[in-house]
């Protein structure tokens, strides 16, 4: 099973608008036609997003990305980031033929699951104790499949300040259930630049962002102008390939 994980899109009201003068929605755009003129080469079995698929969380920038995601014709599911309208973004799957529940994509071998990391107002992550409890519970639940995780923000340091004063303030309680029940892979986005660590048995991936990135080790708003995104392939073993466009 190949799943394509995109991440940190940062759409904007109008089409032509600029985040620190990318045009956002061009970099989504070009990411989307090389994704449908190579779909068969990449072999993909579904779409998992990351959040931040707006920047403002306005309405018509979530019509420009459900309407891209209608033409790639690929089963979806998302998770909301902190720069996401949840209420505006979660009203709207419904009217999207291709979106799917993430716990229905994983077949018989794997269990796919997410949790929302976002606390409103806020650029960092943490997991409320209720989130955390009904996690554990939906890992005692399935014992015998193999289980990935997805979620917003990252768990580690990447290496760059910018980024890592804003990461998942919890990531060790919820490292230590992943352990604990023996989750094999955490995807998460976030952070605008790929990174990937294995804790015991478990692989911890940061997909890059559609938008940019950010620039390597960086303390100030510095950005590296490309957009990429992971495809995971969840067979026996995990195995991570990341792409830049």
């Amino acid at each position: 099973m190949r799943v394509l994980q995109i991440s940190d899109i940062h759409l904007l009201s109008n089409k032509d608008e600029c985040l620190l003068s990318v045009p956002v929605y061009t970099k989504f755009s070009n990411t989307m036609n090389f994704i449908l003129e190579n779909k068969k080469r990449l072999s993909i079995d579904f779409i998992i997003v990351t959040g931040d698929i707006s920047h403002d969380g306005s309405l018509s920038s979530y019509d420009l990305f459900f309407d891209w995601m209608e033409r790639l014709k690929l089963p979806f599911s998302f998770i909301p980031g902190n720069h996401d309208n949840k209420k505006v973004l979660l009203n709207l799957n419904d009217r999207v033929s291709c979106f799917s529940d993430l716990g229905s994509l994983g077949g018989d071998d794997w269990c796919f699951l997410s949790i929302d990391s976002v606390v409103d107002g806020e650029d960092f992550g943490v997991i409320n104790h209720d989130a955390l409890s009904k996690f554990e519970v939906l890992l005692k639940k399935d014992p015998f499949r193999k289980k990935a995780l997805f979620l917003h923000h990252h768990l580690l340091p990447v290496g760059t300040p910018l980024v890592d004063v804003c990461n998942l303030k919890n990531a060790n309680e919820l490292l230590s259930l992943c352990n604990k029940y023996g989750v094999k892979f955490i995807g998460s986005g976030h952070a605008h630049t790929p990174f990937q660590a294995k804790i015991n048995d478990v692989i911890i991936s940061v997909s890059p962002a559609i938008c940019f990135q950010w620039e390597n080790g960086t303390e100030d708003v510095s950005i590296f102008n490309a957009s990429g995104f992971n495809i995971i392939s969840f067979d026996e073993d995990v195995h991570v390939e990341t792409y830049f466009i």
